[in-house]
């Protein structure tokens, strides 16, 4: 077994715990709605878009191997197969949720490949297409150039709430690949750590005061970053469906690519280099990936939640009329820690791994001699730890984790 990076564990502790804050400030608050922007939080969300995803999927890439062996053939047959389960157990959660409220919700057909929103299984899918285009692409003579060219030609294709993603954050994926494993060992230099660590400081600063004090202005920079993260996830303003495939798109996503570069940077100079307790969610990372939203948007839970908000502030608190206050936000991040750490645990991981690591070695016969030695040969130096937002364990041919 190669060595684990401590790094990348704790960058994808960090990662997580961010990622479930999100989730839960756009389910509960109005922090990511700049019609009705909070103050200090709306920037501090603003600036989640360009390092959270794009730094999840730029450590798959870095972790993601450049030719295709029966282990990892079967390691991405898993990665369906949880794919299909949670997207199951999401149809099922609206369902319940809709029905629940007296909304109509179909319960039949199930929707698995075309769900009606946007759900957290577009990495899943988005990661198996990457895995199996990787050995082509980096034979290509410019495979960052090509990923690029991809992701801005993705404006003018529909793919739809859950696969745009795949296009959109290629150029993440591929550049995590072709980093040299040296790079996180020049991360740890001081000079540089202080120096891009002191960079997404200094925007973080600026940002969060912006939207306490920049009124219309920050409203008007606060859309045009949400409609141009919204078109890269394939999510368009109810108003506007064809803002998306026009042409002013392409400077802008531009944009977003060039500035998260050194923000990504900056994060990666910030996070703990030395291995701890607080690496354990950076292992568990798939497990809450995948759990918490049925968590955050059970309906039980989002109606205890939003009873209590609604207590709280004197007045009714729904899904359509979320929270606007500073206060409700702070609470927020004491709870997604929370549920980050409940979700880490290994009574979660007991419970969920059929779900997430669901079993399927069972389904294929035993293999030896030639074909183990080749699936079991490590083909260069970096160590292989788990899948993206993911658990450790990744499936052998004999169903062993390696």
């Amino acid at each position: 077994m190669k060595k684990r990076i401590p790094l990348l564990d704790n960058a994808r502790t960090g990662l997580i715990y961010l990622v479930v804050l999100y989730h839960m400030a756009v389910v509960f608050t109005t922090a990511d709605r700049p019609e009705a922007s909070i103050a200090y939080w709306s920037g501090f969300i603003l600036l989640l878009k360009p390092v959270v995803m794009p730094s999840f999927c730029l450590i798959s890439g870095h972790l993601s191997r450049s030719n295709i062996t029966l282990a990892r053939l079967l390691g991405l047959c898993q990665l369906l197969v949880t794919y299909v389960i949670f997207q199951v157990l999401f149809h099922f959660n609206n369902l319940l949720g809709y029905r629940l409220n007296g909304f109509p919700y179909a319960a039949l057909p199930l929707q698995v490949f075309q769900p009606e929103q946007q759900v957290v299984t577009w990495f899943l899918f988005a990661l198996v297409t990457w895995r199996i285009a990787l050995p082509v692409m980096v034979r290509l003579r410019a495979p960052m150039v090509t990923a690029l060219v991809l992701g801005h030609a993705a404006i003018f294709v529909d793919l739809g709430a859950n696969y745009q993603n795949v296009l959109a954050f290629l150029p993440y994926f591929v550049a995590g690949h072709l980093l040299p494993p040296s790079v996180w060992s020049r991360l740890e230099e001081a000079r540089v750590r202080v120096g891009l660590g002191a960079f997404l400081s200094v925007v973080a600063v600026a940002l969060i005061l912006f939207s306490s004090g920049g009124g219309a202005l920050f409203a008007s920079a606060d859309l045009a970053a949400t409609v141009t993260y919204g078109c890269m996830n394939g999510i368009t303003p109810g108003d506007s469906p064809r803002v998306c495939v026009g042409w002013e798109q392409l400077p802008r996503r531009a944009l977003f690519y060039v500035s998260s570069a050194p923000l990504l940077a900056g994060f990666f100079c910030l996070v703990p280099r030395g291995r701890g307790v607080w690496s354990v969610p950076g292992y568990m990372s798939m497990y809450v990936y995948l759990i918490h939203p049925l968590l955050i948007t059970n309906p039980l839970v989002m109606h205890w939640a939003f009873a209590a908000l609604s207590q709280h502030y004197g007045r009714e608190i729904t899904v359509w009329s979320p929270a606007t206050d500073f206060g409700a936000c702070a609470v927020l991040s004491l709870v997604a820690l929370l549920v980050t750490v409940l979700l880490s645990l290994p009574l979660t991981r007991m419970l969920a791994s059929p779900l997430v690591e669901p079993p399927i070695h069972r389904l294929f016969r035993q293999t030896t001699g030639a074909v183990d030695d080749a699936v079991s040969k490590p083909e260069d130096s970096r160590s292989r730890q788990g899948w993206g937002p993911a658990t450790d364990a990744t499936p052998c041919a004999n169903g062993n984790a390696r």
